[in-house]
């Protein structure tokens, strides 16, 4: 039985742990570090529903997990098959070196980095490393995506000339109302969101980044006299805020009641420093221009997330959010549209990770999704941030 560790043992890293048993490989989580450990044991132990579902907590895998404090007394005193790691985000990289220590399998929560110094540390310590590493980017790895790049390969519309993205994130307010909207953790969107999209362009097209041109601004949210901790419950314009608990159930329609919840905070402080919209404009290093862009104010079904890929023989036009691909053909008077059925999560991405994650514990096989996509995004997101604080271009190379 495979027997995995779990350093940080967050919503995603926990609902990516479970994702594993469908394929009915066994394996077990034999060890977590995490700071709320004794909460998570207790859970388990006295089978507390709420805290198990509130923590995403699978039971049947935990049976003989040991707790820690420390990743590395975890590391040292349990013998592991793979390791996850999903802290927040100013925390990957670190626990990603401790790991690298061990020469272990990795799972490697996004962004990989947040800083340049992180990034630098990050290659050097997984320079020629021997272990396979599974960075989380379901979205190359989505149906969707894998279509794009088998009818890009088959030369349907000649070679990729031209590429416009856009990501416009309809549960965008996740990034300034709980955790995320801590900038020193996360980094900033271009890391937490770009990371993903950067990806799978140059996943698709084969190409790395050569320059980056961005900008953001924060035209919506953080621009109020709000403190940084005040909860939406403790307002005084909490009945008429429409982001307020209240009005996202009365007015907008969201869960079954009003639910005046102890983490729901302001989005509207000042101190906020997370971007709602940026742009950025990369050459990539044959010359292709990328355009892509970023919003995170829009709700409902204005939400969308994909690319227009444009060839000399046709245009490649794939949205995740309504599961379709439409290719124009440029020579014919013909048009095809692929429609994708089901709901996983991550749009089928998920799964795919997991069972790389498997296979990289159990036949120590290459992952899909290795750290050199995880490092080659973040640097470009890094730029990009420079960029849009600097307003001016910047080559994309290690600083």
């Amino acid at each position: 039985m495979l027997k995995v560790g779990i350093i940080g043992f967050g919503l995603r890293v926990s609902h990516m742990a479970a994702a594993m048993k469908v394929f009915g490989i066994p394996y077990k989580i034999a060890a977590i570090t995490d700071p709320a450990f004794q909460e998570i044991e207790k859970a388990v132990k006295e089978n507390i529903p709420e805290a198990i579902i509130r923590r995403r907590i699978d039971p049947e895998l935990m049976r003989d997990t040991k707790y820690f404090n420390s990743a590395d007394e975890m590391l040292d005193s349990v013998e592991l098959d793979g390791v996850m790691i999903g802290t927040r985000c100013h925390l990957h990289t670190e626990m990603a070196c401790k790991v690298a220590k061990r020469n272990l399998p990795l799972f490697l929560e996004k962004p990989v980095a947040i800083t340049f110094e992180q990034i630098k540390t990050l290659e050097n310590a997984f320079q020629n490393y021997p272990a396979p590493t599974v960075v989380s980017f379901p979205l190359r790895l989505s149906s969707i995506a894998q279509k794009v790049k088998q009818i890009i390969d088959s030369g349907r519309i000649g070679e990729v000339e031209h590429v416009v993205a856009w990501n416009d994130v309809p549960y965008g307010s996740v990034y300034f109302n709980n955790w995320y909207r801590n900038y020193h953790e996360v980094g900033g969107l271009f890391l937490q969101k770009a990371t993903h999209d950067f990806d799978y362009i140059f996943y698709l097209t084969g190409r790395k980044p050569k320059l980056v041109a961005a900008m953001n601004s924060q035209r919506i949210y953080g621009k109020r006299d709000k403190p940084f901790e005040l909860l939406c419950k403790d307002c005084d314009e909490k009945m008429e805020c429409i982001e307020s608990p209240f009005n996202l159930f009365y007015k907008r329609f969201k869960g079954e009641k009003v639910d005046w919840n102890n983490w729901q905070k302001c989005m509207f402080s000042k101190e906020i420093k997370n971007e709602d919209s940026g742009n950025a404009l990369l050459e990539l290093d044959n010359g292709v221009q990328v355009s892509y862009s970023q919003n995170f104010f829009v709700r409902n079904q204005a939400g969308r997330r994909g690319a227009r890929l444009y060839g000399y023989k046709g245009t490649i036009d794939f949205d995740w959010y309504r599961k379709t691909i439409i290719v124009y053909d440029h020579i014919m008077p013909i048009t095809e549209t692929i429609e994708f059925s089901g709901d996983l999560p991550h749009f089928g991405g998920d799964r795919e990770l997991a069972y790389d994650f498997l296979m990289a514990m159990k036949e120590k096989k290459q992952s899909r999704s290795p750290i050199e996509a995880g490092i080659i995004s973040a640097l470009t997101c890094l730029w990009a941030r420079e960029s849009a604080e600097k307003r001016q271009f910047f080559e994309i190379k290690m600083p």
